[in-house]
């Protein structure tokens, strides 16, 4: 395999597209969400299953950590046919996936807080580190250009026919139903659980795929045929 770039990179983004939407969906799913959206909630949660803090935490590692190669085979999926669209998806999601699975340190930051220090202690230390305008702009600059590029690139391979639309928008829906409730266990394992059937489809394509076509990029719309000349 390794000696034949074409089914390499071919099996290298069809298992990143089912795997890593899996690993995030396992991530949301262990995560020990807090009752409320208050600091002191969130370490009483890690604080009462360190355990499986760490196990969410380093599934969601590695669930971004391999979006970053399922977005790069969304890009050449769909940028023979819509390469505008397919580049500026690519390149901000490979902006925001440089850095987002990085940030997932902070969660063993938070959980030896929670440990070691009480209430009264620890939450001050934890919310003094959200105050950085430093850290909100890594923050942001992490999550927004992931979220939007990778929509983007789901969009680009919709529109070169690569995908249907149904899976540009559960990758969409996916990735925004989180934002639209409270923080917890019901709305983010939902948006994983969107976002693992629309790159997961996507990928069992591209597994199923011959490794000519996937080189040649196969997935570009034929012209309109012109209509024929009457007399």
């Amino acid at each position: 395999m390794l000696s034949d770039p074409r089914r390499f990179s071919r099996l290298v983004a069809a298992f990143s597209l089912i795997a890593a939407p899996l690993l995030v969906l396992a991530g949301m799913a262990a995560t020990p969400w807090e009752d409320e959206n208050t600091t002191a909630a969130y370490h009483d949660a890690l604080a009462g299953h360190p355990d499986q803090a760490e196990i969410a935490a380093m599934l969601l590692h590695f669930g971004f950590l391999a979006l970053l190669p399922a977005s790069l085979g969304l890009m050449h999926l769909a940028r023979g046919a819509m390469p505008k669209l397919a580049h500026v998806g690519g390149l901000l999601a490979i902006f925001g996936l440089a850095t987002l699975p990085g940030l997932l340190v902070t969660d063993f930051y938070d959980l030896a807080l929670a440990e070691a220090l009480p209430r009264a202690q620890s939450v001050p230390i934890s919310d003094a580190t959200q105050e950085s305008w430093a850290a909100a702009v890594l923050g942001l600059t992490a999550a927004f250009p992931t979220i939007i590029g990778m929509i983007v690139l789901a969009v680009a391979a919709w529109r070169a026919g690569a995908a249907p639309g149904w899976t540009a928008l559960l990758v969409a829906l996916g990735w925004l139903a989180p934002m639209a409730g409270p923080i917890g266990l019901a709305f983010s394992v939902a948006g994983a659980i969107l976002l693992t059937i629309g790159l997961g489809w996507i990928g069992l394509k591209v597994a199923r795929m011959d490794d000519q076509a996937w080189s040649e990029r196969a997935f570009v719309r034929a012209k309109p045929k012109p209509e024929p000349a009457y007399a």
